[in-house]
């Protein structure tokens, strides 16, 4: 139960940057605060 709440938690916050990025049309390099994968 503990993973797939985990799982979700992982996926749900993944989507809702990527779904923010659309939205606002903005790259991961205007805003490195929320993408902090690409900063790495």
């Amino acid at each position: 139960m503990a993973t797939f709440l985990l799982s979700v938690l992982i996926f749900g916050s993944a989507g809702y940057i990527i779904f923010s990025r659309i939205k606002s049309g903005k790259t991961c390099d205007d805003c490195k605060s929320a993408c902090p994968v690409k900063k790495i």
